[in-house]
């Protein structure tokens, strides 16, 4: 070789820091690119790609601080690295409509163990946006043997690479507010009010990931505004709380009519003051807290107090239930359900998947810490405070025994450590028994454990299902869709969607048999069943979803949250409730129903069936109201009433009501506020009325 070659080899050999950066930089770009298109199909992909240029020099400066051989491999380990970490987010996606935050990650074995044909099946669907992810390899390997990058550690390479890192990644974060500085933008993702799927969508999966890390490792407390329009019930403009239809009469209860309880006219605890506790707080955050508390207004009695005083309560978590699940000829039970009782005509539900969360949130009438999560999720967190405010907390202090059922295996999202720790004693399929295939029956789980308290004097049951879980598929992926396939047969629609309701007629048998034998044992009449679903049906794509509806998706498809929730009695009149409600608002509900001493403050939601004005929160932030929808992910409105005009203000102030109650929920779990509580008091409301 000339000299001048050698000069020239030389040059490449040493110049590796520039091969790493533009190889990373290119890459990342790249795959957060694909990445977009494949998940939001539009949109500006302006600040993913802004902020993968200070991650590729980033991944470029740990690269060259090792040797030659050792910076070749970590090329790839890295590159690989990310590129699984884009690659699980596109499956994860594909098949639970939400991205995976870094503190589910402790459950991948249980998700593989137990939907291994879903995830085989949904990496088959995703393949060819995963052999674009992984095309890079590609590049890599045929420009690294072309130009042998050399790494050859030196200071001056090494601070090169970080102020290159510092100076992009602080030019990527002065241009957020070119995207705007409103609610769930960008700037407001990355400064103040983190949402993990709007935070992939807007600052890119890298950035997200990065985010969600930190608030893992180091978590710092949210604490809600201090604006003088919160807390709660901030003025609301023009709104109205609706007319409340009067009690009606069910056997086994008794109605306080008008006449509100003796002791306050409002859902508190008699004694519990937030104010004097917020004094004895060491901890800042839970002084805040309870300053915060002790604003807030209680809901009132009403009518409906201690309607279903003395009955006895079945509470089902369906799995994936909607409104499409209910068909007047295939699901008859469903359909009277209801059709009858109190019937919720703005109902949502707050999740798109996750199912977790979703008995979270109903049997705790807490909103899980969404923007600092905990490892596996804010109910696994849960198990290690005191959560005595629960309907099962309830029950068993007037001696009833509560119990909870799943008939999928118990120990899947822990389950076996979570509901008992809410009081209740827990059967998962283990110990129920009788149960195989997957999905499992939920048919053959009532049929299993009904006899083990429907003798009772009193009983309280809860029931998590799983027979309408995807996939939606016929020939050997959902043993309930095939056990009534031929139910479905006839109907003109997509095999997806006769999937579906072919599951959800497990779920209506189910149903069936519990009114069917509470009839038999003469219990009927003094029973309440309530049934609400953990998530919509994210295993129906969206053509699917349409198709069932019969029309394209509303607000910018947040139409896929609009639910039902049945609360039925078989001696009640039909009660039609038109206020915006969600999962946080039952257990309130409830509780006011049965008649028992609760405090409405220390809850998400709210009794339904109060005066307080309704809203529906949605996981991402979104809302509900009377008057409006609407969508953060596009902050986008829809009026709800053509003849109403927004009033200056009101969006904001539910902008922050939204973002409190949210910040407060995470509060109580984080705080174990509950533990904070003097617990003489509670244990005295709990007690029985004499």
């Amino acid at each position: 070789m000339t000299r001048t070659g050698k000069r020239i080899c030389r040059r490449r050999r040493n110049n590796s820091f520039i091969f790493s950066s533009v190889y990373f930089i290119l890459t990342f770009l790249y795959m957060e690119a694909v990445f977009h298109i494949a998940e939001f199909g539009n949109g500006s992909v302006l600040f993913p790609v802004l902020f993968a240029v200070p991650a590729g020099f980033l991944f470029a400066f740990i690269t060259d601080l090792f040797p030659e051989k050792t910076g070749r491999i970590l090329r790839y380990v890295l590159s690989i690295a990310v590129m699984v970490l884009f690659g699980t987010q596109v499956v994860y996606f594909h098949s639970f409509q939400a991205f995976m935050s870094m503190s589910q990650v402790g459950m991948g074995g249980d998700v593989f163990t137990n939907f291994f044909k879903s995830i085989l099946l949904a990496i088959w669907e995703t393949l060819p946006t995963l052999l674009l992810l992984f095309l890079p390899l590609l590049p890599l390997t045929l420009l690294q043997k072309r130009f042998r990058p050399e790494n050859r550690f030196t200071w001056q390479k090494s601070l090169l690479l970080i102020v290159c890192f510092v100076l992009t990644q602080t030019l990527s974060v002065l241009l957020l507010p070119l995207g705007g500085t409103a609610a769930h933008t960008a700037y407001d993702n990355f400064y103040s009010n983190w949402v993990l799927d709007l935070s992939v969508e807007k600052l890119g999966l890298l950035t997200t990931t990065a985010i969600d890390l930190k608030n893992l490792i180091f978590r710092e407390s949210t604490l809600p505004s201090e604006k003088p329009d919160v807390p709660i019930p901030v003025p609301i403009p023009g709104q109205t709380s609706g007319t409340t239809p009067p009690a009606p009469p069910v056997s086994g209860g008794t109605t306080d009519g008008d006449a509100p309880s003796p002791e306050s006219p409002y859902n508190i605890i008699e004694g519990l003051d937030f104010a004097a506790l917020a004094e004895q707080q060491t901890d800042e955050t839970a002084r805040l807290v309870m300053q915060y508390l002790a604003a807030l207004e209680p809901t009132k009695k009403n009518q409906y107090t201690g309607l279903f005083r003395d009955c006895n309560l079945i509470l089902i978590c369906a799995e994936s239930f909607s409104p499409m699940a209910i068909h007047e000829e295939l699901t008859p039970t469903l359909w009277k359900l209801s059709h009858s009782g109190f019937v919720f005509e703005n109902y949502w539900t707050m999740y798109p998947s996750n199912t977790t969360n979703g008995e979270y949130s109903l049997l705790t009438g807490l909103i899980p810490d969404l923007s600092k999560p905990k490892a596996d999720g804010s109910f696994l967190a849960s198990s290690n405070n005191t959560m005595n405010l629960t309907a099962a907390a309830y029950f068993n202090a007037l001696g009833v025994t509560s119990r909870a059922y799943h008939n999928h295996t118990g120990s899947y999202y822990k389950r076996n450590v979570t509901h008992p720790n809410l009081g209740f004693l827990f059967k998962g399929k283990e110990e129920i028994g009788g149960l195989s295939g997957w999905p499992e029956s939920d048919l053959t789980m009532m049929q299993r454990t009904l006899p083990e308290y429907i003798g009772n004097d009193r009983f309280f049951a809860y029931y998590m299902t799983v027979s309408g879980h995807h996939n939606y598929k016929f020939g050997g992926l959902n043993s309930i869709a095939d056990k009534n396939k031929d139910l479905v047969s006839h109907l003109d629609m997509s095999d997806a969607a006769k999937a579906y309701l072919a599951c959800n007629i497990e779920l209506d048998r189910a149903v069936g048999y519990l009114i069917s034998e509470l009839e038999k044992a003469g219990k009927l009449e003094n029973t309440v069943i309530c049934i609400s679903p953990d998530h919509y049906p994210y295993g129906l794509t969206d053509k699917e979803y349409r198709d069932m509806l019969g029309h394209s998706f509303k607000y910018d498809a947040l139409e896929r949250y609009c639910s039902t929730l049945i609360l039925w009695n078989s001696e009640m009149e039909t009660v039609s409730v038109d206020k915006p409600c969600g999962p946080v608002d039952v257990l309130p509900t409830l509780l006011n129903l049965f008649g028992f001493r609760y405090d409405s403050r220390l809850y998400s939601g709210c009794d339904i069936l109060s005066d307080s004005y309704g809203l529906a929160m949605i996981s991402n932030q979104s809302f509900i109201t009377d008057k409006l929808v609407y969508n953060s992910r596009y902050g986008t409105t829809f009026s709800l009433d053509k003849s109403w005009k927004m009033p200056e203000g009101y969006l904001d102030a539910y902008l922050q009501i939204v973002r409190n109650r949210f910040s407060i929920a995470s509060n109580i779990l984080n705080l174990d506020l509950y533990a904070k509580l003097p617990a003489d008091l509670i244990a005295a409301a709990q007690k029985p009325r004499e």
